[in-house]
């Protein structure tokens, strides 16, 4: 009997052993799979598994959990200082206005993600543009929700449908980059509906984008990655999203209140959330294992989703990076966001086979500025410059002369301003300024020491300038005049670690009064000869080591003069002007909306010689032109255009391509103009959303203000008409139908817009809202009947009274044209209350 029991124990040992565990079984069902591998976690390796661990997440090596690999970016894959493609910059994708470009994009970043052997590709960044200088305006899709949600949904289809999991971010109302680890954004609820969550939204239902990251900032009291409205009640609960939600890095500020919220996972690392800080949490009940259990849950549903538990994606594949696939795309998209905004008697396209000699001119002719700084910028792949595409489509017998007019880089110099230029007081008899040094970091109380500095050019380490002074804490204010020997415009310039302010005359100029890296900024200004000027120079110190540089010109003169002598003798001049990854980048804003380094200068030259003269602009977002803009003849918005940008920009000079871009952000003529000018940046730490709903051009459209160039604008080389406007209902649904006829001699594409205006008085509304719009592609004589449908959204707004979304009874105006300020046709409706 005993010898036949061990017989049947034996027989069953291979069965045992044999057995599938169920999380292990590809054929279950991912549900099944996640509860049973959960099951079988200890309450350590479940708490442990709420950080990250870089740019993955942690693997379980008892359990076989593999890691989910994470990378940087919007415009292509940033990981580990790999080469990739770049495609062009976001704020480029927007102004194409072409959904199915945007999905092949999408698709496109999806494939590189895969070749790098990465799972989650951190993009789109979908948060809108709300002030011109915001530093990642590049990376977002424009200030107008409609636009971005539908940007959002075919970039978030692309990059899904490779098999890669997009991440939408970052939730929300990361409108700004100054203080923006701990700014407070207090933002109304209609505002945050209307606005702010659209594009989220659109990303969540429609797109059913896998992952979600919060943002830094504060909104409305509580930091985004532990906000209950945001991720409870609108996230989860509203939208019912079920993915993986994970934190900006290091965007987390406790332990307790994140846990008991709806974030899933803290990057890079577990600080906050990890076995240590949340065990006796656990253990006393204040946090339940089951709200771990569901943190856990989303992680590991993702995980199966993307099939890593059955085929894990762990070896690079570099034949889907680079391709000549994903080329094209980058091409076709920088070609079709490129935005024509003047265009004086058809001076482009250029005539090529007229053309014997071109002077090219500018900093960013010869640099390629494929996109901006931070976390989107790619290590790009043989990048194409615009002097480089000119090259690729001029014929051999026309001669380029290039000439860099100005420096961007960081290379460029700081000239200390000479003892002989600053003055400690208006009798002008003591060189210098005078220096007021104190140990805190608000120059505050009673300078610990004073003394005469005869020029503003400092380095100190830890040690700080020593002299009594704090070794890292410390503030300093310079003041006195400076006076010049010749009238002329002067680029005043600075040099700061950690904040800085600059007054001239009591009127700031400069202003980064936050820590921040070493940062270079630069100021024109007209200085008489002979005249005292008031200037005050004030650095604080918070940590490590400082610079303060004080300068005035940065070595211009002799460049200037090759870039003049080459236009006076040129048949044309094309000058590439505008930021780069440096001025316009995660982590700070702009200062202004000006051309830094003197470039508006520059064009000035150029265009006083030279009366054939087109401005080539490479940038993220708006700039201000009133010094040059009727003094040339052309200005072309080509964006950061992405590795192949300079091939697009050439084609469209030399008209082997038509514009069709249209701006999906205002360009202002002043900041002062703009919605945020009153409150942006005022209170330490803290933004008011005064402007509510009124951004971009509803701010525009409700003061009455003429921008620079309106939101929906861009030009083309043909002329469209539009004829035979119809308004019909459909069902609950109404369509807007009219005819687009190509009346120019080139085949081109235009954008028709679709806007809508209530009459209704029970609401403050907009004079008009963005609601529809179709990009047709028509050949010269041909005509297309467009139609373009509106459903309800298109008429409701949100009612914070009753915290809903309602559509009052009344009569609408329905508006079909080529821009927000360029309407074609209108057609009155009346809604009827139901």
């Amino acid at each position: 009997m005993k010898k036949y029991l061990l017989f049947v124990l034996l027989a069953a040992l291979p069965i045992v052993a044999q057995e599938k565990l169920l999380y292990k079984d590809s054929t279950a069902p991912i549900e099944n799979r996640v509860e049973d591998l959960i099951g079988r976690m200890t309450h350590d390796e479940k708490l442990d598994y709420l950080g990250g661990t870089g740019v993955a997440t942690k693997i379980n090596t008892r359990l076989g959990i593999p890691e989910l690999r994470m990378t940087d970016g919007p415009a292509g894959v940033q990981w580990n200082k790999c080469k990739s493609m770049a495609f062009p910059a976001p704020a480029a994708m927007a102004a194409t206005w072409d959904l199915d470009l945007i999905k092949q994009v999408g698709a496109g970043i999806g494939r590189e993600t895969r070749g790098h052997g990465r799972h989650v590709l951190l993009g789109p960044c979908v948060n809108i543009v709300r002030m011109p200088m915001g530093g990642r305006n590049f990376e977002s899709f424009g200030e107008d929700p409609f636009l971005a949600s539908r940007m959002a949904v075919n970039y978030i289809n692309g990059v899904q449908s490779e098999g890669v999991a997009a991440t939408v971010k970052h939730f929300a109302v990361n409108n700004e980059e100054i203080d923006r680890m701990y700014v407070n954004a207090i933002v109304s609820r209609r505002a945050l509906n209307e606005i702010y969550f659209p594009a989220f939204k659109a990303a969540v239902q429609e797109a059913n984008s896998l992952c979600l990251m919060t943002a830094y900032n504060k909104v409305n009291g509580r930091f985004a990655s532990e906000n209950d409205y945001l991720l409870r009640e609108i996230l989860r609960k509203e939208w019912n999203f079920k993915g993986l939600i994970m934190s900006d890095w290091w965007a987390v500020h406790s332990s307790l209140p994140t846990a008991q919220g709806e974030l899933d996972i803290e990057m890079p690392n577990g600080d906050f959330m990890n076995t240590k800080t949340l065990k006796s949490s656990v253990e006393s009940g204040l946090l339940s294992i089951e709200a771990v259990n569901e943190k856990v849950r989303n992680i590991l549903k993702l995980i199966f989703k993307l099939g890593l538990f059955d085929k894990p994606i762990l070896q690079q594949d570099l034949s889907l990076v680079n391709s000549a696939v994903n080329r094209k795309i980058a091409y076709e998209t920088s070609l079709a966001s490129i935005v024509l905004l003047k265009n004086e008697k058809d001076f482009l396209p250029l005539n090529k086979n007229k053309l014997r000699t071109i002077a090219v001119i500018g900093p960013n002719a010869a640099e390629p500025r494929t996109g901006g700084g931070g976390s989107s910028e790619v290590n790009d792949i043989s990048p194409v410059t615009i002097l480089d595409g000119l090259k690729n489509r001029l014929p051999a017998n026309v001669k380029i002369n290039f000439a860099k007019g100005v420096s961007l880089d960081s290379e460029t110099k700081i000239v200390p301003i000479k003892s002989t230029y600053l003055y400690t007081d208006k009798t002008g008899k003591t060189n210098g300024l005078n220096g007021e040094y104190f140990n805190n970091i608000d120059l505050h109380g009673t300078p610990v020491l004073s003394r005469i500095d005869e020029t503003i050019n400092f380095t100190w380490d830890e040690n700080g300038p020593g002299f009594g002074v704090l070794n890292n804490r410390y503030s300093v204010r310079w003041s006195g005049y400076i006076k010049v020997d010749k009238t002329e415009d002067y680029p005043i310039a600075t040099l700061s670690d950690d904040g800085m302010r600059l007054w001239i005359d009591d009127k700031l100029i400069q202003d980064a009064w936050y820590p921040h890296a070493s940062m270079k900024k630069i100021t024109t200004l007209k200085l008489e000869k002979g005249k005292f000027y008031k200037v005050r120079f004030e650095l604080f110190e918070k940590g490590g080591g400082a610079e303060a540089v004080l300068g005035m010109g940065v070595g211009r003169e002799e460049i200037f003069d090759k870039a003049v002598n080459d236009a006076k003798n040129a048949d044309c001049v094309i000058i590439c002007v505008g930021t780069n990854k440096d001025i316009e980048t995660e982590g700070r804003d702009r200062f202004d909306l000006f051309l830094p380094n003197d470039q508006d200068i520059l064009i000035e030259k150029i265009a006083a010689v030279n009366k054939n003269v087109v401005v080539v602009l490479v940038v993220g977002s708006p700039v201000v032109m009133d010094r040059w803009i009727n003094k040339v003849n052309g200005v072309v918005d080509a964006w950061f255009p992405g590795t192949e940008g300079g091939n697009a920009v050439a084609d469209i000079l030399l008209g082997n391509a038509n514009p069709s871009g249209k701006l999906p952000m205002s360009f202002p003529q002043k900041w002062e103009d703009c919605s945020a000018y009153p409150t942006y940046n005022r209170i330490k730490e803290r933004t008011y959303y005064s402007d509510d709903i009124y951004v971009g051009y509803r701010h525009f459209d409700k003061y009455g203000i003429e921008p620079l160039f309106p939101f929906g604008y861009g030009l083309s080389y043909t002329t469209f008409e539009y004829s035979k406007f119809d308004v019909s209902k459909n069902g609950e649904d109404y369509e807007v139908s009219f005819d687009l006829k190509n009346s120019g001699k080139i085949k081109g594409e235009e954008v028709a817009q679709v806007y809508v205006s209530s009459t209704a008085k029970t609401m403050d509304m907009p004079i008009k809202e963005l609601k529809g719009f179709s990009k047709v592609s028509l050949n010269p004589g041909e005509q297309k009947k467009v139609t373009i449908k509106l459903d309800n959204n298109s008429f409701a707004y949100f009612n914070e009274q009753f915290n809903q979304w309602k559509i009052d009874p009344g009569k609408y105006i329905i508006h079909v044209g080529s821009s927000s300020r360029d309407l074609k046709f209108n057609s009155e409706i009346e809604i009827i209350s139901k």
